[in-house]
């Protein structure tokens, strides 16, 4: 019987993390690696062929810096001694904000103190990589969404506010939306070609297809038949939001063949799905 290969997902208790870890228990001998965790005592423990830093610190300041960038250089350095595989995720983020679809060439230009911590540690990834030949991919995630997604989000706090019968905004924006399932079908394929692997390849995930929060809401009245109490504001909730926010597809589907199954709609139904059976509405 062929031994399973063994992956570390730090970060697992995540929307990215829990999803892998229910899609593919059976194909990968799977460690969870959680904040309880001291993370290189897990790894020495379990000496793992590919780690999976799916972990992010976005609202704690104090947080911020140590996991999105001490953690990232610890796990660099374990790597360099057991030259295992990397997949560590970024963000969309990092790219800042343009008229035009991000592509892996684009340029870094984050606009928060989050972005700025991603982008830092990207660098650190990419650097690392070239400099000590590891194999060590750069993934960064357009908007992922399904239904372990946090509750202050746009998509689940839509979902609840007409559960609940409760009145909520709807400011402008837009956002290139990618489900869950996709985007851990991506990580996965991405894990299947990983001798295709460059020393700090970077690949982004997303739909590439762009959605604005009216459209979104829009969608999911539609799937979940009734209309809520919402009040359209035609005003961005933050200054900083951007009037584009779609992700090149280009090179992930010309390198690695990777496309999106699931239409936004067709995601909302599966997340209905999961809450008739999992939770009343």
């Amino acid at each position: 019987m062929k031994t399973k290969e063994k992956i570390v997902i730090i970060g697992a208790n995540g929307l990215i993390g829990k999803a892998f870890i229910e899609a593919y228990k059976d194909k990968y001998n799977i460690i969870k690696c959680l904040r309880k965790h001291n993370t290189l005592k897990l790894l020495e423990r379990e000496n793992p062929s590919i780690i999976f830093n799916s972990s992010g610190e976005p609202y704690n300041e104090k947080k911020m810096f140590n996991t999105n960038l001490i953690l990232v250089k610890k796990i660099l350095d374990y790597c360099i001694k057991k030259k295992c595989h990397l997949i560590h995720l970024g963000s969309s983020g990092e790219y800042g904000r343009h008229s035009y679809p991000t592509s892996e060439t684009t340029h870094l230009k984050p606009t928060t103190k989050y972005e700025a911590t991603k982008a830092a540690a990207s660098m650190l990834v990419v650097g690392y990589a070239k400099a000590y030949k590891l194999k060590a991919i750069l993934v960064r995630p357009y908007c992922v969404f399904g239904y372990h997604s946090k509750q202050n989000l746009l998509i689940p706090m839509i979902i609840n506010a007409i559960k609940n019968n409760t009145t909520m905004n709807i400011y402008k924006g837009v956002h290139d939306f990618i489900y869950v399932k996709d985007f851990i079908r991506g990580i996965a394929s991405l894990i299947k070609q990983k001798k295709k692997w460059a020393h700090g390849d970077s690949v982004n995930l997303g739909s590439g297809k762009q959605l604005t929060n009216f459209s979104v809401l829009k969608h999911i009245q539609k799937v979940f038949g009734k209309s809520g109490n919402f009040k359209i504001i035609n005003k961005k909730f933050r200054s900083y939001d951007s009037d584009t926010w779609i992700c090149d597809t280009k090179y992930s589907f010309k390198k690695y063949s990777f496309k999106t199954k699931y239409t936004f709609q067709e995601a909302i139904k599966d997340i209905k799905k999961y809450y008739k059976k999992n939770i009343r509405i």
